[in-house]
This record gives structure tokens, sequence and C-alpha cells, in this order.
């Protein structure tokens, strides 16, 4: 039987809106420093990094390639973030175990790379994670987190359903935190299933304890929503849901006697702040000086608020005088104790990047396409990452992009679902439903008992590549060791003081499964190997326990597949790959000239180790060039002419002023000479009718040979970077194919650089697809984003 209730009615509370505006007050930012101020200071000083991860999909199939583009940005410019080069990537089991790892490089706040889907991985679901070593030092969420799903198509049979209980999980949150007796409240609406997921449309009524209705509610397609309610301290209230034709009853959390509660709304281009009390508590509060504390994560601003004669208390502000992005309101009272807290977001100021018409050529097997992108500022440089699939793809449905999850997530306690949809398109309709949303978060990542007692302490430091400690045990004799010439660094010597017994370095980028290696010298020229201990940071993968818990990824079935589906082309896989041909150029003429044109004046000897090895000293050598030279080892004394004049000389682009350092010169690590008959050196001044003398040296090549290769010391380093493999796209026996329009992969480019004419051009793969997507996101040297789903029509 249908039940019949009787509807009461509620005082307009929004009435507020028709003379708020007399009411309207300014911010003050200049106002005496107050205990909370200073506190939030010291507690901000230190500054943040944020990550973002763009992955190439969020469902995997066994055999597959994870690829993902990292972004390191300043938490507060919302720029890249260039004090950090270590990033660190995980991929964890539902038991937090971590299958995959890898420490990747950030170049400007950008890093890519890639994770195998191997035999590591079973079916089911995963985290990829993100981030840097600084980051340790908070407690916000600054850390990226996605979750990620692995399907293996041999073992999946038939369509996987989910089971979800009629069962609802439904939260009633009063806006600012408190539900306060006698006063008119605002109560955000959260219905979730039991997966954590919003149910959407969800319609419930709110009843006191005479059957009444006295509000109601519609939950959007999130879940979310929000009713007010007239709270009546002499009824108890309840809250009935219709869902699949039942009703399920909630009962409503008892009101405070005391309190004070908030509302905000948004009128045209200001916002209000309602702040509502009752009787028994306004006798306790009134004219007792309450701050509104207003921050963005590391700006502040304040407003002094008292209550008089009235339980309600309206402040409206102008959104140009709040934060662009987040902004936390706080409300303290007079002994700095916080009452209740708010959080907005000011859309107003956040910048886009918008792309224009995609032009397409269809090519004899490839695809090019040109997306221009407008709005890009001179000596702006923007890195992007770009998916792209098929249009009806079902393997991309990651809950975050780049704007949602670096303004907003890290403010936030909880993790958001679908938190995207409130920045792309973004409308009046979104901008009301983020509020909704925000409604219901209550208190900030920002915890004032911790802002208060707690500031983060420098204790993990900014990580720019990796560093050593050597240690030598020779504490009662000099030392000097050579660090060889590797992939991202040149030779470097350390000479190590009587009575210390170790140098260090740091910065060193060491990739893969590259070692490093030392040579001692002693005397001038004698060589040996050395006995150095090692020790390296960082050594391994630091572990971060407090990322927030992400939803599962919400996928309702799974292709269709069994054992004898066919899914992927692996007949590359035994095909005889060819020996590589090897074609050698005359790498020696290419560098004369080369060297040539540089020193247009002269010639150029380059020397090889037979030159080196024979070759007495540096003396002896201009002598057999027709300088005449003296050199005195008594007085070190080197003197250079030819006929009148005198050669300027330089050594590795460095003028030589004092001459005897070329006494007894070592050849063995000479790369080239040029002999110069040109006036000028390298910083244009005139040097002289003499000309010049260039030396280029490189300490490696006296230790070039395989004899001399005895004398180094080879060490392996703990943990090097992960350097970026080449993305290798799967092929597919049909393209098509349900499967591949709904789970395929067409490209993946993570790393890409806007070219000169400001577009994005791509040349994939013709697979005959009608409709392509393209899943961009990025950022650019100034700050700003770029996010957007692309449909591509190719004719």
């Amino acid at each position: 039987m249908k039940k019949k209730y009787t509807t009461s009615k509620t005082i307009p509370y929004n009435l507020f809106i028709y003379v708020f505006c007399l009411l309207c007050f300014n911010i003050s930012a200049g106002q005496d420093t107050t205990v909370v101020e200073s506190s939030f200071n010291e507690y901000v000083n230190l500054p943040r990094e944020v990550a973002f991860a763009h992955l190439n999909k969020s469902l995997y199939l066994k055999g597959e390639t994870i690829g993902f583009s990292v972004y390191v940005l300043d938490k507060n410019t919302k720029k890249p973030s260039t004090k950090t080069t270590n990033v660190y990537t995980l991929v964890t089991d539902e038991n937090n175990k971590i299958i995959k790892k890898q420490l990747i490089w950030a170049k400007d706040g950008n890093a890519y790379g890639s994770f195998s889907i191997d035999s590591t991985f079973t079916n089911g679901n995963y985290t990829f994670k993100a981030y840097t070593n600084w980051m340790k030092n908070f407690d916000e969420q600054n850390l990226y987190s996605q979750s990620i799903k692995i399907v293996d198509p041999e073992i999946t049979i038939g369509t996987a359903k989910i089971t979800i209980s009629s069962k609802l999980d439904a939260q009633f949150l009063p806006e600012g935190g408190h539900l306060i007796a006698d006063a008119e409240n605002s109560v955000g609406v959260v219905i979730k299933d039991t997966l954590g997921y919003g149910t959407p449309n969800i319609t419930g009524r709110v009843l006191n304890d005479n059957n009444m209705i006295v509000s109601n509610f519609k939950t959007n397609h999130l879940g979310i929503g929000k009713f007010l309610l007239l709270h009546d301290s002499k009824a108890s209230y309840r809250v009935e849901i219709d869902f699949r034709n039942r009703i399920q009853i909630f009962d409503l959390v008892a009101a405070d006697e005391k309190g004070i509660n908030i509302a905000l709304n948004q009128v045209a281009s200001r916002v209000a702040l309602t702040f509502n009390t009752n009787d028994k508590t306004l006798s306790t509060i009134k004219n007792k000086p309450y701050t509104l504390f207003i921050h963005n994560g590391s700006q502040s601003k304040t407003i002094k608020v008292k209550f008089e004669n009235k339980t309600t208390l309206t402040k409206a502000i102008d959104r140009k005088d709040l934060f662009v992005g987040i902004n936390i309101f706080t409300l303290f009272n007079e002994n700095n104790t916080p009452v209740l807290e708010r959080i907005f977001f000011n859309y107003d100021g956040i910048e886009a990047l918008k792309t224009a018409e995609a032009f397409t050529k269809k090519n004899e097997d490839s695809l090019s396409i040109q997306v221009p992108v407008s709005g890009i500022k001179i000596a702006e440089i923007a890195h992007l990452s770009i998916s792209v699939l098929p249009y009806d793809t079902k393997s991309y449905n990651a809950d975050h992009n780049i704007l949602s999850y670096t303004l907003l997530q890290p403010y936030i306690k909880g993790y958001i679902e679908n938190a995207k949809y409130y920045f792309s398109d973004i409308n009046m309709k979104k901008q009301y439903e983020l509020d909704n949303l925000l409604l219901t978060q209550g208190w900030s990542s920002y915890e004032w008992n911790s802002v208060f007692n707690n500031p983060p302490k420098r204790i993990f430091e900014f990580e720019t590549g990796i560093a050593f400690t050597a240690n030598t045990n020779k504490a009662n004799e000099n030392g000097r060791y050579i660090l060889h010439t590797s992939k991202n660094h040149t030779a470097q010597a350390y000479i190590v003081s009587k009575n210390e017994s170790t140098f260090s370095h740091k910065g060193f980028i060491v990739e893969d499964d590259e070692q490093i290696e030392f040579t001692e010298v002693v005397g001038k020229t004698k060589m040996q190997k050395p006995n150095l201990y090692l020790q390296f940071t960082p050594s391994r993968v630091p572990r971060i326990d407090n990322f927030i818990t992400v939803l599962t990824l919400k996928e309702g079935s799974i292709f269709e597949a069994n054992g004898s589906d066919v899914l992927f082309d692996t007949e590359w896989d035994n095909i005889e790959k060819l020996d590589e041909v090897v074609i050698k150029a005359n790498i020696e003429k290419q560098r004369i000239d080369k060297l040539t044109k540089y020193h247009s004046g002269g010639r150029i000897d380059l020397f090889d180790d037979d030159q080196r090895a024979n070759e007495i000293d540096l003396a002896t050598y201009l002598s057999g060039k027709g300088f005449q030279v003296f050199q005195d080892l008594l007085s070190s004394s080197f003197s250079i002419r030819r006929g009148r004049n005198s050669p300027a000389i330089f050594l590795n682009r460095r003028r030589v002023r004092d001459l005897s350092e070329l006494v007894l010169f070592n050849m063995s690590d000479i790369d080239y000479i040029a002999i110069d008959r040109t006036t000028k050196g390298y910083d244009a001044s005139v040097i002289g009718e003499g000309g010049s003398i260039h030396i280029k040296t490189d300490l490696n090549l006296r230790f070039k040979n395989d004899k001399r290769k005895e004398f180094n010391q080879k060490i392996s380093l703990p943990l090097t970077f992960t350097s970026p493999k080449t993305y290798y796209v799967p092929k597919y026996v049909y393209y098509n194919s349900d499967f591949f329009r709904e789970y395929g992969v067409i490209d993946w480019i993570p790393n890409m650089v806007l070219s000169e004419s400001n577009a994005i051009n791509l040349k994939i793969l013709n697979t005959k697809t009608k409709q392509i997507k393209l899943f961009i996101e990025g950022m650019t040297n100034e700050g700003r984003f770029i996010s957007e789903e692309k449909v591509i029509t190719v004719n």
C-alpha cells in the first residue's frame, strides 16, 4: 500500500539573495598577524610538489604495455617543478604488494616510461602510483594514484558481471560539518552502492516523526544532491529513499544543541556565505570576535566576523577577491579554535588551451593527423601526452584529468569519483554540481591540529639524480681518482687530500644496467685499479603508505573471450631477425670537416692511440709544427713563438695565461689540436698576429685501450634510472572487430612537444577505423593546462 505523507511549508531559504548585496564585504589581506595566520604561514612555508600521471589506458590485456607520462608541478604556481629529477612509479596489487617499480628521469617536470604486463600479473585490479621523495614530507595527497584493471583473455570466458547489492550507503552531511537544532541547515547527500560508486538519480524524502515531508532531494548521475532543513529540536527526522521499487529508511544524524553552520551560494559574480545559529548559541557568542580564514594551501586572507543580535549572518565576497581555484573557508572562534569549514572552487581565472578542427591525410598504410592548438603565447612550450584509441573504446576510464588532479584532489581528504567531469566542457551546471560535491567533503586535507602543532619538517630532500660517497681507505696520503665518461656524464676528476678518506658527488643520471668506472692515478702518469667502497643515494625506491584509497575501475563487463580466440598477431615474434647491417661512416673525416669549419683559419690534428702513445710532450709536438718552444723543468717556465709573434693557447676553450702548466704536458689524453691563424678567441677578443693553438683533451682517452681497462674498478648501482623504451603498439588479427573497437590500441605518444606552428602532428597506423579518439593531457611551462577528448572522423 502506498504511503500517504503530509507536506509542510518551509521558510524560503534563499530569501537572503534579495538583500545580500547590501552585506557585500571585501576581503582584507593586510590585517595584523594572528596565531592562525602565523601558524598557517609556518605550515605552508615549505614548497610542495604535486604529481599527475597520464596512462594510455585504464583496462589492459595480458601482453600489452602500460604507457605513462608523469607531470610534476609546483603546487603553488602550477608550473612544472624543476627541483626534482627523480620520479618513482609503482604498480601495486589489491594487497598493496609492489608488482613493478621504476625510477624515471624528469626533465622540466615531465617524465615518461612503461611497464610490460608480463607473467607477474594476473587477472585483477591494480593501482598505478607516482611520487617524488620530497612529497614524503607532507600529509596532503600530493601523490598520484589510479586504479587499473588487468585481464588475461586466455582465461576470461564469457562476460564478467559484477553483482551489486541493492543495499545503499547513504550519507547525509551538514554543510560546514554541523547539523544545528532550531536553525536552518543545508545538508549534502551522498548515495553509493556497495562498491563505492555514486548511485544516480535517486529520489528521497525527509520526514519528521509526524510522517510529514519537510524536505526532498534527487541525486545527480554521480549520486550527489542536497536538501534544506529547518530543524525543530522537538522533532526527530528520517530519510526515505526510493530504489528499485523499494523504500530504504535512514535516520538523520542528531542535531547539536549549540553550534554554527554555513551555507554557501553563488549569485552572479559573488559568493554569499551565510552563518546560521540558534538562540541558545547566540547568547554565548554574541559580540565575540570570530575570524573567517580563507586559504588555498599557500596564501591566505581573513575576514572579521561578529554575531550581534541575529542568528543569521551573511558575508558576500566578489569572486575576483578569492583565489583562483581552491578556496578553503574556516571559521575560528575567539580562542582560535576552528568551528567549521567549507571548501569552494573558483573557476574564474582557470586557463586551459583548446584545440581546433583537425586535418587528416591518408597515406599508403598510415594516417597523418594535424590538430592546431590555440592560445599558446610566444616562448610558451607545451608538453603533451596523447593516447590514440578507437572511438568506441571501453578501456579508457580514468577518474581524473590533469586539471582535476592538480587543482582539486590534493585539497580533499577522500577520493573523487569521475572528477574530470567537472573540468571537461565546463558550464554552470557542472560548477553547481562541483559545489554540491565540495559541500559533502567537510574538512580539507589541511588538518588544523597539524597546522598548529606539527608543521612539516624538511626530512626528505628534493632529489636530483643519484649521489655517491666514495670511501678510499687512504687517510695518510693524497689520492687522485678519475670517474670515466658514461652515457649522460663527462669524465670527472677527484683529489682527496691527506687525512681525508672520502670524496662525493651528486646529480648523476645512470640508466638501466650501466656501471660506473673509476681509475686511481699515482704520480703523474701511473695508473692502478682503486679499491673504493661507494654508498649511493637513493639506493632503493622509497615506500609511501599514506595514499588515499582509490575506487577500483568501474567496468560493468569485459569482452567475451575464450582460450581459442586469437586476438593478437604474433607472427612477427617467429620471424628470424635479419642480421643488423652496420654502415660505418668515416667518422674521423666528419669530425675533421666539422672542426675545420669552426677553426677555418688553420689545420686540425685529430689524435689516434698511436700518436698519444708516441708523442713525448707538448713542447716536442709543437716544435715539430714549426714553433720555437722553450721549456725549463727546473723553473717550470714555458715559452713559444713563431717568428716575432707568440700564439694564444687555449686548453678546452680556456685561455692559458700561465704557460707553466704546459711544461711536460701529458699527451696521452689529447683528443685533437687545432693550429689556427685567425685572430679571435672564443670570447671574440683579439688574440694577436701569432694566431692560436687549441688543445682539446678527454681524460678517458688515456684509459681507452683494453690493456688500460684492467686499471678500472667497475661498480654497479643498487638503483638506476629506467630509460624510456619505445612503445610498441600491439598488432591485431582483425581491425574490424568489436574487440579492437572496444579494447584495441592505435598509438601512444608520451612526450610530444608542440611544433613551431603550435599543432599536434601525428602519423599513425591506418587501421581503417572511421572514428578515433585522442585523449590529450599536458601543460605548458607557464602553468597552463590542456585536457581534451578529441574525436577525429576519417573520411
